[in-house]
């Protein structure tokens, strides 16, 4: 549905993050991300995008809903 602290196929304790930076992404050193880690250092130099919304496109509706704005899934933000 998001990023997770580890993978949940495997995990029973993983927990979804439902906001994070881009640092803080990059400091817990996650094993398993969902996308790939040369996103956040470009994120971190981006001047026109400075969040990216993870959401599971399997679920029916959950497009739509971040697509209107609302918080799904996990928000990565490129700043603090």
């Amino acid at each position: 549905d998001g990023l997770y602290t580890a993978n949940p196929k495997n995990d029973r304790n993983a927990t979804l993050i439902p906001d994070i930076t881009v640092d803080e992404l990059i400091a817990m050193d996650l094993p398993d991300l969902v996308v790939e880690r040369p996103v956040l250092e470009l994120m971190r130099h981006a001047r026109h995008v400075r969040s990216i919304q993870i959401v599971n496109g399997l679920k029916p509706g959950l497009i739509t809903r971040a697509v209107a704005g609302e918080h799904v899934g996990t928000i990565i933000r490129s700043d603090s």
